[in-house]
């Protein structure tokens, strides 16, 4: 005992750290991956986007403002044209000085200038005006000059484009929700597919490790009958390698089962040195579910992306529609700086503002019949969608029932060879069988007792697929231990 005390405490220790880690439950494994998982948290991300980006929309019938500034340089000043300002300026000037002397001279007398008195004036005022006119052209600006001021633009009539481009940024939040929801039902029923899987490692573990206790118990039955002169050596040894097998299978078991907790810390978005100890066992039972007889399709996740996808295209023709109609905006202009402006402009304006494309009407008449097709598409997808649910679904029921006919018939199977290897056993103790007899018919309790757990991992995997078209894979949680 004192010799074998250095081995023991090991695994007294480590027992004793399995037993302080707690088993996770399926529960648990779906809420860290549901959690840490990166396709769930990308599709959690895309919903904040998009949440975002519909709160935005809700803000579009506020008033835009912009500020406007600008510095211009002219390749030269503005000037006048004097010699085309020169003949309304002469002329202008000779019949402003003619009407002055005409009313002037009507104001004394109460008669008109004489005709040729008035002809003297129009040309003496010409030649006056002719001999001092200035011959160059004046520059009236700079060439420089700089603006800045406030543009405000408030929608008053959009023809229901905002109204619809709000509609649009709701629904593809609302795709966005669909979308998650599927993303978290694949990461749930992968997870509830590895997890199953690693119960039914666990449980071939349990049935390979009583195997091997009984190898260990008919090799020493073997080697009291070796002593005892009753059997040959070779029958002993045969009894040593069968147990040598019995060892390995159990370690390559172990090692799969690593592999398989590999691969649910990934699905976790754990680090692979983590630890995960997960030690329940398949349940033996063949319970079938109660949605079993009256299905319901509409929850499933992909069906829900295909509808919420189809309102999105229904949105997008009303969205095209709009395009076509006027666009009413009321606009003021505040500006607070005019520096060398050849003219003061006011400092501001408010007025109504019509905008209203007209050479778009071909393209997006096109748009709308895409949009249209798009939609009609949708539904086409939608029809194909159920009509391949609801054949899978009768499919996954009718394999529900083989497997569980298949699982009980294997289960009698199991059973009665389990009894087989108890009899051999009691026979060789009493001298009435081989070595090889009993080891023969434990092998077949294993391989029995194997195929019976295969097809009940194969049941319960056919139940989590049928739950997942059903779009509740967190319901085989009920059906596991």
């Amino acid at each position: 005992m004192k010799k074998m005390l250095p081995f023991l405490i090991p695994l007294l220790l480590s027992f004793n750290y399995c037993r302080a880690q707690q088993s996770l439950s399926l529960q648990d494994c779906i809420h860290k991956a549901l959690e840490n998982n990166t396709v769930a948290r990308l599709a959690r991300q895309s919903v904040e986007t998009r949440q975002q980006q519909y709160n935005a929309s809700k803000l579009n019938l506020l008033p835009k403002a912009d500020l406007l500034a600008g510095y211009n340089h002219l390749s030269k000043p503005l000037t006048l044209d004097m010699g085309e300002l020169k003949d309304g300026i002469v002329e202008g000037a000779a019949n402003q000085s003619v009407n002055t002397a005409n009313t002037l001279y009507n104001q004394i007398t109460g008669n008109e200038l004489p005709k040729a008195v008035q002809d003297r004036i129009y040309s003496t005022t010409e030649s006056i005006i002719n001999a001092f006119y200035p011959t160059g052209n004046p520059e009236i600006s700079r060439q420089d000059f700089v603006t800045a001021g406030i543009l405000f633009r408030q929608p008053i009539y959009l023809g229901g484009k905002l109204k619809a481009l709000q509609e649009l940024a709701k629904q593809q939040l609302e795709s966005g929700k669909v979308n998650l929801d599927a993303v978290n039902d694949q990461l749930k029923f992968s997870i509830a597919s590895q997890y199953i899987q690693i119960l039914y490692l666990n449980s071939m573990l349990n049935k390979q490790a009583q195997l091997v206790t009984a190898f260990n118990k008919t090799q020493q039955s073997a080697e009291d009958l070796l002593k005892a002169e009753i059997i040959p050596p070779y029958q002993k040894k045969w009894a040593d390698v069968i147990q040598a097998q019995g060892r390995t299978s159990y370690e390559n078991l172990k090692l799969e089962k690593e592999n398989a907790l590999l691969q649910m810390k990934q699905l976790m978005g754990m680090a692979l040195t983590d630890s995960v100890i997960i030690n329940d066992t398949l349940a033996d039972n063949a319970q079938l579910p109660p949605e079993f007889l009256d299905p319901d399709i509409e929850q499933n996740p992909d069906l829900r992306l295909l509808n919420s996808k189809h309102d999105e295209a229904n949105i997008v023709v009303k969205t095209t529609k709009t395009a076509n109609i006027p666009n009413v905006f009321g606009i003021a202009n505040y500006q607070f700086l005019q520096k060398n402006l050849p003219a003061i402009m006011p400092p501001w304006m408010v007025g109504i503002e019509m905008q209203w494309s007209l050479l778009d009407w071909v393209q997006n008449s096109k748009k709308v019949k895409a949009a249209r097709s798009l939609s009609t598409e949708s539904e086409l997808l939608i029809r194909q969608k159920k009509e391949t649910l609801n054949l899978g679904t009768r499919i996954a029921q009718n394999k529900i029932l083989s497997l569980r006919n298949q699982m009980l018939t294997l289960k009698m199977a199991s059973s009665e060879a389990a009894n087989t290897a108890a009899i051999v056993q009691t026979r060789l103790e009493n001298s009435l069988a081989s070595v090889k007899d009993v080891n023969d018919a434990q092998q077949l309790q294993f391989e029995a007792e194997k195929i019976y757990y295969t097809s009940l991992l194969a049941y319960k995997i056919a139940i989590a697929t049928y739950f997942y078209i059903l779009g509740k894979p967190e319901t085989i949680a009920q059906f596991i231990n």
